[in-house]
């Protein structure tokens, strides 16, 4: 039985549309599961005060943007769920963060980026299903 669901989103309608995946599970289980929404962006180590930019704040109003629409998407469904902004290698953070959370699945989108695209840069779906410690479902 899985107690907990890791979601990760990015803003993208792939996202939404595994969110909804992760809601129909969570809701189907005789004691529903709890959602871990997260979102991860790319680790930026710079501020330029001298240009009047702070990035990790940057960073932190961007993720609540993403954020907002999936809590959007969860009012007034019967499911528990927690969300959590964070900054690293996608990759590398959802695999910690499912491990660490203790989640049983890790549901997410896949970007559709094309053999090309994926090619010369790889895709964050593909390296969670490579190293994942749990079962991860992806949606396209």
């Amino acid at each position: 039985m899985l107690k907990r669901i890791l979601v990760a989103v990015d803003g993208s309608d792939h996202a939404h549309k595994a969110l909804e995946q992760a809601l129909i599970l969570a809701e189907d289980m005789k004691q529903p599961a709890s959602l871990l929404i997260v979102h991860v962006n790319p680790a930026i180590s710079i501020n330029e005060p001298a240009l009047g930019v702070d990035l990790e704040a940057r960073i932190a109003e961007e993720g609540q943007h993403i954020i907002e629409p999936v809590t959007n998407q969860l009012s007034g469904r019967d499911v528990a769920y927690e969300t959590l902004l964070i900054a690293g290698d996608p990759v590398n953070e959802i695999c910690r963060v499912a491990r660490e959370r203790d989640c049983g699945m890790i549901v997410m989108g896949t970007g559709g980026k094309g053999m090309l695209a994926e090619m010369i840069v790889g895709s964050v779906s593909h390296g969670v299903l490579k190293h994942a410690e749990c079962p991860v479902l992806t949606v396209k």
